[in-house]
């Protein structure tokens, strides 16, 4: 019974931060602001939206105190529950009344997130090389054996091209979504990703 209360509160704590940063992010990226999660607080001090967070300061009160009585004693009651859920309506709604015109923020920069995923690791072309010269200096005497060899490096050599080749490809998506980007922010708080 009392791991499912905290799985509940668990949860509930969780939709909190998720629903409140979320609100944050959302309305910056609509101002053109890139910011990150880890910099709400910053942002939120910035002189030209001061005012908006400013006004909902008992709001964001309310909500901190949740957060903490949550994560110090692992619970919140009933009441305490529908007065946070009742602040944090509020802070969406103001948000949204105040969103800007800049469309795209958001996905330019989960673009450019994706984008450097997909850069590949290099390749591990030690066994290549290593496997291939034993091969050919092993059999040395045998024709077959320098063949095999040489088969072992031209397949490591192909690797190797492959990886430039889907390299190049990645940094071309990262330049183009980092384009996109400078396109649509106004004020780099945070780095995209």
């Amino acid at each position: 019974m009392g791991g499912e209360r905290e799985q509940i509160n668990q949860a509930f704590l969780e939709n909190i931060q998720g629903r409140t940063s979320s609100a944050i992010l959302t309305y910056f990226f609509s101002h053109g602001v890139c910011v990150s999660r880890a910099d709400l607080r910053t942002a939120t001090r910035l002189p030209e939206h001061e005012h908006v967070f400013s006004a909902l300061e008992p709001e964001f009160a309310r909500v901190m105190e949740s957060i903490n009585l949550l994560g110090d004693i692992g619970f919140l009651s009933l009441p305490d529950k529908e007065k946070t859920m009742r602040a944090i309506y509020k802070i969406e709604a103001r948000l949204l009344a105040q969103r800007g015109n800049v469309e795209g923020l958001g996905r330019a920069v989960a673009r450019i997130g994706r984008a450097k995923a997909s850069i590949p690791r290099k390749p591990k072309l030690w066994p290549y090389a290593v496997w291939g010269s034993v091969v050919a200096l092993g059999g040395f005497a045998t024709l077959h054996c320098v063949l095999i060899g040489v088969a072992i490096y031209v397949i490591g050599a192909a690797k190797l091209y492959q990886f430039f080749k889907h390299k190049a490809q990645a940094d071309q998506a990262v330049r183009d979504a980092r384009a996109q980007f400078e396109q649509t922010a106004v004020l780099e708080v945070s780095p995209p990703n």
